[in-house]
């Protein structure tokens, strides 16, 4: 029985991340509905609600949620993972949280010989050194911890390089792990 209930949840996700209709195009990020979806085994970075609360440096700041299942066409499982899965808290696991909020919107993301470029757009992109230090290291040790392809991730903003995401840490450089280390 659970096997039948994790294939139809499994479709149910395949068919929602596809989309119903059989036209070819971009949607919004550049996500296309034309390709035929994979499946791909990734590790999910949230941030620790305890420490959100506390920020008792004794704590770990993001924790994993190992071993999760996305579904995307081939070349845009990167943005499926940024855009839409870390969006959510999966499960409904009461620990975490995500600092990836509606206003954080993912413009595109590629990746090129090593370096995932994460372009996210500049309006609302604003924040604490906190919320900025911990969207950093979700999305950089998701994808590095996801994809052996993606060594490090350079941000962009409208585009561009640019000097940081929200005035607390640098973005001139890529990263290959996060503000926060994994514990």
């Amino acid at each position: 029985m659970k096997r039948f209930v994790l294939a139809l949840a499994a479709l149910a996700v395949a068919i929602t991340v596809c989309g119903c209709g059989g036209g070819s195009g971009s949607g919004e990020g550049g996500f296309s509905s034309g390709g035929e979806p994979q499946v791909y085994v990734v590790d999910l970075c949230y941030a620790n609600k305890e420490f959100l609360s506390t920020e008792d440096e004794e704590l770990p700041a993001i924790q994993y949620y190992r071993n999760h299942h996305i579904f995307a066409p081939e070349g845009q499982q990167y943005y499926v993972l940024l855009d839409e899965t870390l969006r959510e808290n999966p499960f409904g696991i009461e620990s975490i949280d995500t600092v990836i909020t509606d206003k954080i919107v993912f413009n595109s993301v590629k990746v090129e010989d090593g370096t995932a470029y994460v372009d996210i757009a500049g309006e609302n992109l604003s924040g604490g050194s906190l919320e900025e230090g911990l969207l950093i290291s979700q999305i950089v040790n998701s994808l590095t911890g996801s994809f052996e392809e993606v060594e490090r991730v350079q941000f962009l903003v409208d585009g561009k390089a640019t000097d940081t995401l929200m005035g607390h840490y640098s973005a001139k450089e890529p990263y290959e792990s996060g503000i926060y280390p994994v514990k």
